[in-house]
């Protein structure tokens, strides 16, 4: 039997699909009030304009003054969830450092950034779940990083 989440206030970082979506939905549906943050407030929006008790906000996790603005704006909150990404994809030859670090800075250093600054903002009780996407790398003819 899942945990009712009456009355809490729940942030999921992510897009407007996927497991963002699935567990924004989720959290909904067990009684939370949901904030969906992500880069892109066009797709957010459109994502979830016909789901009450969904709102959505602004945040790039790989910019801590844009962490703190949101923490400023939203105030108090029982539960975050970060399924931020960002891949680096292509043949691996193909790859460069600068689209790998990219891809590190969003999917590692940026929640744990967003963890650093919301923490204060975490009601007793309350929990940080962040997902770190697993990179995978399959041998075949032509590798790819996925």
């Amino acid at each position: 039997m899942a945990k009712s989440l009456q009355g809490s206030r729940v942030l999921v970082i992510g897009r407007g699909s996927g497991i963002a979506r699935a567990i924004a939905l989720a959290a909904r549906d067990a009684g939370a009030e949901v904030v969906v943050a992500g880069r892109n407030q066009e797709a957010l929006k459109a994502a979830y304009a016909q789901e009450s008790g969904i709102t959505t906000e602004t945040v790039d996790v790989t910019d801590d003054d844009a962490i703190i603005a949101l923490g400023e704006r939203l105030g108090t909150i029982d539960h975050v969830v970060s399924t931020a990404s960002a891949r680096a994809r292509g043949r691996l030859e193909d790859l460069s450092r600068e689209s790998v670090q990219a891809s590190f800075d969003t999917k590692v250093i940026g929640p744990l950034m967003l963890a650093k600054y919301l923490r204060p903002r975490i009601n007793e009780g309350g929990s940080f779940l962040l997902c770190f996407p697993v990179w995978r790398l399959s041998k075949s003819r032509s590798a790819r990083w996925r």
